[in-house]
């Protein structure tokens, strides 16, 4: 999925390069995109500071969140289960929102700078990069609002542009004004590896590349199944 300045969300089939479907949202240009990796719905952060949840198969947005009264948000997230999503707006604030009941949990306050990126990493730690400086926060800081972050980094006078944890490691990558840093997160990456899942297998040779490819499309679904509840059929 892709949208820009346009503010028309456009689905495309990666494994044939066909245009599924495209959207326009009406809310002007777009800059902050995400998917839900639970249901794959993917989230738009907007510049009146809505966040609207869209799929391929609706013409209209599922929900609408004003997340961020008077400013635009700048970033979103969400975590591996799907229940939990956090927004960063022009504000300074960082917002967690229950997605089961579409309402705001608690909030964060950043220094420096608006948030203009956050990121979950597969155990649940939150990273917030806000100005020179980067915060990150134990998994409990989800469902509770704790005091103290858990670690803070600064990136001396070079401010951040991107954040990402990297999957089975526990390492973070910072992109900034002066390039990319990488930084130690203990606890951040996923420890007990399935190789059975999709492409995760980091030892995996050309063979069970290529028999892994054959089978994600053999069990690829229709665009139209990327619903709110991926239990519903139909």
């Amino acid at each position: 999925a892709t949208i820009g300045h346009s503010g028309q969300l456009q689905y495309q089939d990666t494994s044939t390069g066909a245009l599924v479907s495209q959207h326009r949202t009406k809310m002007g240009p777009c800059g902050v995109i995400r998917q839900n990796p639970f249901n794959s719905v993917v989230h738009l952060g907007h510049t009146n500071g809505t966040v609207t949840l869209w799929s391929p198969s609706s013409s209209e947005y599922l929900v609408k969140l004003l997340c961020h009264k008077g400013s635009p948000v700048t970033s979103l997230a969400m975590d591996r289960s799907g229940r939990y999503m956090v927004t960063g707006g022009g504000d300074s604030k960082v917002k967690v929102w229950d997605l089961r009941m579409y309402k705001e949990v608690h909030s964060y306050n950043t220094y420096g700078g608006a948030p203009t990126c956050v990121d979950i990493s597969q155990t649940g730690i939150l990273g917030i990069g806000h100005g020179c400086h980067t915060t990150f926060w134990r998994p409990e800081a989800l469902r509770v609002k704790m005091k103290e972050p858990y670690m803070k980094h600064q990136l001396s006078g070079k401010g951040a542009e991107s954040l990402r944890f990297r999957p089975f490691e526990d390492v973070c990558g910072i992109g900034h004004t002066m390039g990319i840093s990488s930084i130690v997160i203990p606890g951040s990456g996923e420890p007990n590896l399935d190789s059975m899942e999709h492409f995760t297998n980091p030892y995996m040779d050309n063979k069970q590349r290529r028999e892994a490819e054959v089978r994600s499309l053999l069990e690829k679904l229709s665009p139209d199944m990327i619903a709110l509840d991926p239990d519903a059929i139909g």
